[in-house]
């Protein structure tokens, strides 16, 4: 299952999503799912620190990561992680700005759970 796809890198770097800008000499490299983790984290600010964004088919994943943010100091949340489920709550399906405005809403001083998947490494 392919999560997102880069443009002339294998590494996760969302700063080279496949996009619409695809030449001849382009290579295209997939990101496919590896392990899925559970990581509980307690919301102390109303901001969690991190930008999202989706591949169009259904998955939102992480896209960047504010330094010294809530989510940050969580060493198990990485870029590229996809976002499989919110508090057991599936959002599989949901476009990015509908993920940002959940974990918007949930409260402060209570603790969630992300069911995250991280792409598998390769090299």
């Amino acid at each position: 299952q392919i999560l997102f796809c880069t443009l002339n890198t294998h590494k996760v770097d969302m700063q080279k999503l496949l996009g619409g800008q695809i030449g001849l000499e382009d290579f295209i490299f997939a990101h496919v799912r590896g392990e899925t983790k559970e990581v509980e984290v307690t919301k102390t600010e109303d901001a969690l620190g991190l930008t999202i964004t989706d591949n169009g088919a259904g998955y939102a994943f992480i896209k960047r990561i504010k330094e010294g943010s809530i989510i940050n100091r969580i060493q198990t949340v990485c870029v590229g992680d996809s976002i499989e489920a919110i508090n057991d709550h599936t959002i599989v399906g949901c476009r990015h700005y509908e993920v940002a405005r959940m974990l918007r809403e949930l409260p402060r001083a209570q603790p969630f759970t992300l069911r995250l998947v991280q792409p598998k490494k390769a090299f």
